[in-house]
């Protein structure tokens, strides 16, 4: 009389099989990872300039910039930037009437040798620009 069942050697090959297909699959899952992290990094920043725009008052002055912030909004957005791989930056004018806020993103630009470090920068002119040069930490503008 046969038993029914699977052999040692059928699950072994099942197992190495289902080893193989999901490390393919999160191979190509990677940069959809990298995608959404940076679009969420993107929506923070804009969420950056939008309570920047509350706190203007002739000035930025009342705007924090990191590592030191004690408003919890605006430390909340940093602790989460931080979390999606980006740091939130914010850098103001001399003046102190303009700022530019702006993170680096997980996606690179360019191909090895040349990779460059992408960022997203909103300014108080309004400006929202994707870009790999920092702004100027005196103009409070992003770069053009």
């Amino acid at each position: 009389m046969k038993e029914k069942g699977f052999t040692l050697i059928e699950m072994l090959v099942v197992v190495a099989v289902i080893g193989i297909l999901s490390s393919i699959l999160l191979t190509a899952l990677g940069p959809a990872r990298y995608r959404a992290k940076d679009s969420r990094i993107v929506q923070e920043v804009n969420q950056v300039r939008s309570i920047a725009e509350t706190l203007y008052d002739g000035t930025y002055a009342a705007l924090e910039t990191p590592p030191v912030i004690d408003k919890p909004e605006l430390r909340t957005l940093a602790e989460d930037i931080a979390l999606q791989g980006g740091e939130l930056r914010i850098v103001k004018s001399s003046s102190l009437t303009a700022f530019a806020a702006y993170s680096k993103l997980n996606t690179k630009v360019g191909v090895e040798p040349d990779v460059k470090v992408n960022y997203y920068c909103v300014d108080s002119g309004g400006r929202a620009v994707f870009t790999t040069t920092e702004p100027d930490p005196n103009s409070g503008k992003c770069p053009s």
